[in-house]
């Protein structure tokens, strides 16, 4: 909870009490899906709410643990997250506005805007960063494979992503991934006071699910997949 005290998000909940990752009326059913399954509940969700029945403590405490395994190169361990509730989430989203009026022209910002105000209806906003020390101090330890650390930064921030994201859907809530990095990163660090070595890669703002999604088109396995035995 440490960096959620750094951004002024002090949470005063006894997790102890809210979490195990117990949930009240579970149906049995859910006991009998696959991994698979889970991975399946993971959606791009853009109409998102605030209904949302869970303590900031308990999805804290489930954001963490998603992280906590994920792989990482060298156990590098170099994923950051910030989780913003309430006014920082809204905040946060109205400082990524300031910066798309800057930079958008302004027949397109009309539906950029419409687009970002999806995301501030949404409960919260989890900021996935990189910590660059850690990256440079095993491009130092091993240098032969200096080259090759940034890319494995991007790969294990990707892994966190995800598991953060499928976590969420698995707790019924939608989420959807935004990459408006890197033109808010020196306004955003400056409000919230981000360690400067802390790159941003992605935005996940989640919430109650307020649409239905509709069903997801797959490309045909023989253009995506091969098997040789």
């Amino acid at each position: 909870m440490a960096l959620l005290n750094k951004i002024g998000q002090v949470l005063t909940s006894d997790i102890t009490k809210d979490f195990k990752f117990s949930k009240k009326n579970k149906p049995n059913n859910d006991l009998e899906l696959t991994f698979v399954d889970q991975l399946k509940k993971r959606r791009s969700v853009y109409q998102l709410g605030k209904r949302v029945h869970y303590s900031q403590a308990y999805l804290c405490e489930i954001i963490q643990e998603a992280v906590r395994s994920c792989p990482s190169a060298y156990d590098s361990q170099s994923t950051r997250i910030v989780v913003l509730f309430a006014d920082s989430h809204y905040k946060f989203w109205e400082i990524v506005k300031q910066v798309q009026r800057q930079h958008v022209p302004g027949h397109i910002y009309e539906g950029v805007e419409l687009k970002l105000n999806q995301c501030t209806q949404a409960y919260g906003t989890i900021l996935f960063y990189e910590d660059q020390s850690v990256i440079q101090q095993l491009q130092k330890k091993m240098p032969l494979n200096s080259e090759d650390f940034p890319t494995w930064s991007e790969q294990t921030s990707g892994m966190a992503q995800f598991a953060v994201w499928a976590t969420l859907a698995d707790s019924g809530l939608g989420a959807s991934l935004q990459h408006y990095n890197p033109l808010i990163d020196e306004k955003i660090a400056e409000h919230f006071d981000i360690e400067k070595n802390w790159w941003l890669r992605a935005q996940l703002c989640f919430g109650s699910i307020e649409q239905a999604v509709e069903e997801k088109l797959q490309k045909s396995d023989q253009h995506r997949f091969k098997v040789f035995n």
